[in-house]
């Protein structure tokens, strides 16, 4: 069961699910963003997102035992796993397409190695008429069509956006209490399906893989996301705690496919040479273990990022991180008595005598020093993956939480922002100061203005916020008293955590 929590994540949650209720359907084109492409999708199987029990295609149970091993050549994508299938344990390996229909038309039914196949998992199907999954040898395999991941889901089916929205008038009207309740539910049931997803994350992997993807997730941004989940899939954390601090950077950067026998040759000039020589001489020793084949490189974007942002500063952070682990490891297990203390010290603490001053392998160094890890990424790292899995393990973690500061305005807070306050630049800053405030804001932008397809003409939000401004002085959605569900939130604990308690804040102590 899910960890428990106060009733302002479960209020938004009821909340969300009646205005979806109002929505019209509109049926999306192919390649909606909410399938991902294969790799997210192997990548978030490989990682537990799903489960391990499922219902195949012919109503038999399915157990994944051992979720087998990452191929790194030709052939099925996971190899040597054990799959109980209607109660018998079978030994084989695993494809994961996107569609079922991939099977025949990638030509894995006319391919040999693909007979010892025991399980084809996808994430989409006909809607009419049964697609069978065969093996060149004439055998059946069986198939499991993916539940919608509840971090997949999206509404029924209504999509994207113009701005500024129809909802600035009756937020306008509701006073800073009542908008802070709704931010803050927003953000507790944004918090509680990130810690959703690592808690099944870890019971399929282990706690600590799940941190280490986690973090290597929020590492890579939007660009490189999967890449850098399937780079710590490859590179899993309990055998890159074996190696030193040179051997586990070869190998994350060797397995992320930016060594080569040229850059080990002396390719690169200036003093990033001594450098990548350090980190070839490691990682030919591993190459032939743990190198991908061609076919199964991992695709980095280095387009439309700053150069502070180059996938080759990303996997060196990656690697600085486990320098810290017991830290973290600390910080997820442990209460935080001041959050910005923690980003503060860690500011002082990560530095590399490398990544300080170059923004990838073979660039010339900087003028002056730069950070490897800036102040809104070590947030990003604390309130995307290390609070929401500490709030699965003590759901009281929840103040320490609130604590955390905001981070520097990006394209998507802004827009919002404007969508849901227009010009009222007094309520943007007030409601974006801290952490929870801008992922709460990021939710309702993301549920309802990114889903609303009618250019904010026929979206139901704005009308169904007076159904939330009625239901502030009565009982919350599990029937206890709003005061005792928001109980945990004192005004004092916010003045503590994160200075002076406002207006705002003070709503948060009657949150229900």
């Amino acid at each position: 069961m899910s960890p428990r929590y106060p009733a302002a994540a479960e209020r938004y949650e009821q909340f969300r699910e009646r205005v979806w209720a109002a929505a019209g359907i509109i049926v999306r084109a192919p390649g909606s963003r909410f399938l991902p492409d294969e790799l997210e999708i192997q990548a978030r199987w490989f990682g537990g997102e799903y489960g391990r029990c499922f219902q195949g295609s012919e109503g038999e149970p399915v157990e994944i035992v051992q979720f087998g091993h990452w191929n790194r050549g030709a052939g099925p994508d996971f190899t040597e796993a054990a799959v109980r299938i209607d109660g018998v344990l079978r030994r084989g390996d695993i494809e994961v397409d996107p569609d079922v229909r991939d099977w025949e038309r990638h030509g894995h039914g006319a391919n040999p190695r693909f007979n010892g196949v025991v399980l084809h998992v996808f994430a989409d199907q006909p809607a009419l008429g049964r697609v069978f999954t065969r093996t060149e040898a004439h055998g059946n395999v069986a198939q499991v069509l993916l539940p919608q991941y509840s971090g997949l889901q999206g509404p029924p089916d209504f999509l994207p956006e113009a701005f500024p929205g129809r909802c600035r008038a009756p937020l306008s009207r509701m006073d800073d209490e009542e908008v802070a309740s709704l931010l803050v539910s927003a953000a507790q049931f944004r918090l509680r399906r990130k810690s959703e997803r690592l808690g099944a994350m870890g019971r399929a992997t282990g706690p600590e893989q799940a941190l280490f993807q986690g973090l290597a997730e929020a590492l890579g941004y939007r660009h490189n996301k999967t890449s850098m989940a399937v780079l710590a899939q490859r590179c899993p954390v309990d055998e890159l705690a074996g190696l030193d601090g040179p051997a586990r950077e070869a190998r994350l950067f060797g397995c992320a496919g930016f060594l080569s026998p040229e850059i080990g040759g002396g390719a690169c000039g200036g003093d990033a040479a001594p450098y990548l020589r350090r980190l070839w001489d490691r990682w030919w020793t591993m190459r032939d273990r743990h190198e991908p084949s061609r076919l199964r490189a991992l695709a980095w974007r280095g387009d439309g990022t700053r150069p502070l942002n180059h996938p080759h500063r990303r996997v060196g952070a990656l690697a600085l991180l486990l320098e810290k682990w017991e830290v973290l490891r600390e910080l997820w297990e442990k209460p935080v008595n001041n959050s910005e203390k923690v980003v503060n010290k860690w500011l002082a603490d990560l530095s590399h005598p490398y990544w300080d001053r170059h923004y990838s392998l073979g660039s010339k160094p900087t003028p002056k020093p730069v950070r490897i890890v800036g102040r809104d990424r070590l947030r990003d790292l604390l309130g995307n993956v290390v609070f929401p899995g500490a709030i699965g393990i003590s759901p009281d973690r929840w103040r320490d939480y609130l604590g955390l500061g905001g981070v520097a305005s990006n394209q998507k807070l802004r827009r919002a922002a404007l969508r849901l306050f227009g010009p009222d630049e007094q309520r943007r800053k007030l409601f974006t100061r801290y952490y929870h405030q801008q992922q709460g804001l990021l939710q309702i932008f993301e549920d309802f203005c990114l889903e609303d397809a009618s250019d904010c003409r026929d979206c139901p939000f704005p009308e169904q916020l007076a159904q939330w401004r009625g239901a502030e002085a009565g009982p919350s959605p599990n029937g206890g008293q709003a005061a005792r569900a928001g109980a945990p939130f004192s005004e004092a604990g916010l003045a503590g955590a994160g200075g002076t308690a406002s207006p705002a804040d003070s709503a948060y102590a009657r949150v229900g």
